[in-house]
């Protein structure tokens, strides 16, 4: 078997032309000239592909960016339009509450609640309303829309339900509220049961019909008062007004936390004119 033969590279017309020229001759700087031109000229192209794609990668970039600055904008646009919105609404909930208010206190700016009176079976409270008015001097006495007891809360409540007369005209439960805020003053005692036909001189109380809410301002003023940090109570045309001891002028107070901040001295009102709700 013959030996391998070992592979000769096969030689290249530029290879022989290095090989065959001298190092100094023209024909070799020529050939290296060109050489390096040609890989300046494949550099130069590199570059500007690399250049050519990071530009159009910038390119892209700078229009998502553009995207999402828009974006955003739109979505604070809309949340500008959400804020404005919610307080649109509310504001239509506070006039919408504040014109429901003004409705239920109409509704029952006629009323009294009479509490303290012992409910007896078969009872007639048209003519226990009718005596009480013939006591005070309101003689006829004033037209009624309705009168009834509260139903109780608890079947097991030892309290008497309290009555509700309905009368038809403002003015006049404002005349009568006058009349027993003077025979306070002049006998110098609360209205007793006496004065109702019962044999008993246990007071009992005429006052405005309150909504749930100034009830509950009332109760809070009362507990004040005893307390010394307010030196009246009163309501009137069924809200609920307040002196501070020590202070001139009536608070009219619209809001429990109205009443509250009064502990922390607040600005009063004008005075104002009424009657006293004990």
């Amino acid at each position: 078997m013959a030996p391998p033969q070992k592979r000769q590279r096969e030689n290249t017309v530029a290879d022989i032309k290095l090989r065959t020229l001298d190092a100094s001759s023209p024909q070799l700087l020529e050939l290296i000239n060109k050489r390096f031109g040609e890989q300046a000229e494949l550099i130069r192209l590199t570059e500007q592909r690399i250049l050519g794609e990071l530009q159009e990668r910038i390119n892209n970039m700078s229009l998502e960016m553009q995207q999402l600055i828009g974006r955003v904008q739109q979505l604070e646009e809309e949340a500008a339009e959400v804020k404005s919105l919610k307080a649109k609404l509310m504001s239509m909930e506070a006039n919408w509450n504040s014109k429901l208010q003004v409705q239920v206190n109409e509704a029952i700016a006629a009323d009294l609640r009479i509490h303290g009176v012992p409910c007896m079976e078969g009872e007639n409270l048209n003519a226990l309303f009718t005596t009480l008015c013939a006591t005070l001097g309101s003689d006829p006495a004033p037209k009624l829309r309705d009168i009834f007891r509260v139903r109780q809360r608890s079947a097991n409540s030892t309290v008497d339900p309290i009555i509700i007369a309905k009368l038809e005209h403002v003015r006049e439960k404002i005349a009568l509220l006058k009349l027993i805020a003077d025979y306070r003053r002049t006998k110098k005692q609360q209205l007793s049961l006496t004065q109702l036909g019962f044999e008993s001189h246990v007071p009992f109380y005429v006052n405005e019909q309150l909504t749930k809410a100034h009830y509950d301002i009332f109760k809070e003023a009362m507990k004040m008062k005893k307390l010394n940090m307010l030196r009246a109570v009163y309501t009137r045309r069924s809200l609920v007004h307040v002196r501070v001891t020590g202070r001139e002028g009536y608070i009219c107070i619209g809001s429990m936390p109205e009443l509250l901040s009064l502990r922390a001295d607040n600005a009063l009102s004008q005075p104002e004119q009424g009657f006293r709700n004990e």
